[in-house]
């Protein structure tokens, strides 16, 4: 897959594979390998939000107990279909992500 710059991806929506809405990207999950940053999950939905602009551990608790209830996904890096970036689009049906993240334990 080619690069992508993130500030092309944050705060875009993302539709499922039917076309319904799940949320805009509001956190890229990375980790440093030698020279290169690679990604693990996407963060979709206001808990991603909060969990970008959350710094601190304080802050995290917070909010995390007022957004407790706020909606968030988060989408295996495998599983966000971004041949274009404009409008990225998950692979399976929001259900399918639900199931498959109940599956996976989150």
């Amino acid at each position: 897959m080619a690069e992508i710059r993130l500030e092309q991806l944050v705060g875009r929506r993302v539709v499922d594979a039917r076309g319904r809405r799940v949320g805009r990207i509001e956190e890229v999950r990375a980790e440093r390998r030698d020279a290169e940053w690679i990604v693990g999950d996407y963060v979709l939905g206001i808990g991603g939000l909060v969990e970008r602009l959350a710094a601190g551990p304080l802050v995290r608790n917070v909010l995390g107990r007022l957004t407790r209830a706020a909606e968030r996904h988060t989408v295996p890096w495998d599983e966000l279909d971004l041949t274009d970036p404009e409008r990225p689009r998950l692979r399976h049906t929001l259900a399918e992500l639900r199931r498959r993240a109940g599956e996976r334990g989150r």
